[in-house]
């Protein structure tokens, strides 16, 4: 039996997925630390002067995740060693996160594996095949974009 587009499509998709080791793990950090880590990073090297790290709730936003789910996972990295939490000395509602020395180490070694990995992929697939995948997935992004507004 002759497989269909869409069968080959969801294959090659499925396949994608099971693949995934281009994004785990990331210098010994899961991809979800390792998108959580860089947040804090970035969301802290932008933030007031007066404030020491990220706020939980821009964190949450930010990562697009429940504050519930971002606790826990704050809870992992804490045991790792790879964050602090602190209180705000104003408000001590608002509790922010920083990354600690192993932590920003951590993400840097994560950071640098996530480039190699990536490097690698632009090296294999050649510019002409990368510009290609590029515009198919943005076009498959804008498909599916426009299929969930409709639903």
């Amino acid at each position: 039996m002759e497989q269909t587009e869409k069968d080959k499509l969801l294959e090659a998709l499925h396949s994608l997925k099971r693949t995934q080791t281009w994004l785990s793990p990331l210098g010994g950090v899961s991809r979800g630390e390792y998108i959580t880590l860089h947040m804090i990073y970035h969301l802290s090297k932008n933030a007031d002067e007066n404030e020491s790290g990220t706020k939980i709730t821009d964190l949450s936003k930010a990562v697009q995740m429940s504050r519930p789910a971002v606790s826990q996972m704050l809870n992992c990295l804490e045991k790792k060693g790879l964050i602090e939490r602190m209180m705000a000395k104003t408000d001590r509602r608002v509790v922010y996160a920083k990354l600690t020395q192993a932590g920003e180490e951590q993400l840097e070694k994560a950071h640098y594996q996530f480039h190699y990995w990536f490097d690698e992929i632009v090296e294999e697939l050649g510019a002409e095949d990368t510009a290609e995948l590029v515009r198919l997935i943005n076009k498959l992004h804008a498909i599916t974009e426009h299929l969930q507004e409709h639903n």
